[in-house]
């Protein structure tokens, strides 16, 4: 009958403090048509006082950082992905390098910790912030490879930018 959300608020209060060291608090406030101490009171995990979705809406957009978002979404076994714009598309060569460079950052951190035998809170938010990255950059080549491959033109457009990028050719 009663289920306690204790690990659920231990997330979002751990991503309320990695924001709260990592933004100009007093300027997101502002921004948010808050005062200073109120978003502070609120980010942190002694006060009583808690953020609503649309404060959290509103200091996310004015930021462009979705980590408290991110904690309280994957609370639900959920990841969220901010979707391409328009004209965002890169070279598809690009796309798939950096998921590689992500991954291997990932494993490097995860080698380092096993060596260490602990995991930090440092690491721990490096290979989530890799982690996210890597999951980006995996659905920004998705749309992409949809959005080229609608038809002929699409597909020779695809393949161009392969070639050009250094797609080795055999037999050249």
């Amino acid at each position: 009958m009663y289920e306690s959300f204790g690990s659920v608020q231990k997330t979002i209060d751990a991503a309320c403090v990695r924001f709260s060291s990592t933004e100009n608090i007093e300027a997101v406030a502002k921004s948010c048509g808050m005062r200073g101490a109120m978003l502070r009171n609120k980010l942190n995990p002694d006060q009583t006082h808690k953020l609503t979705v649309s404060e959290l809406i509103r200091i996310t957009k004015a930021t462009n950082n979705h980590d408290i978002i991110n904690s309280a979404i994957l609370e639900i076994g959920l990841v969220a992905v901010r979707l391409p714009k328009a004209g965002d598309s890169k070279p598809l060569t690009l796309s798939a390098m950096s998921v590689s460079a992500d991954l291997g950052d990932i494993n490097r951190h995860i080698l380092e910790a096993e060596s260490d035998r602990r995991l930090t809170r440092h690491k721990k938010d490096a290979i989530t912030a890799k982690a996210q990255s890597a999951v980006r950059e995996l659905v920004f080549l998705m749309s992409d490879v949809e959005n080229r491959c609608g038809g002929a033109g699409p597909f020779v457009s695809m393949c161009v930018d392969a070639v050009m990028n250094g797609l080795p050719i055999p037999g050249m």
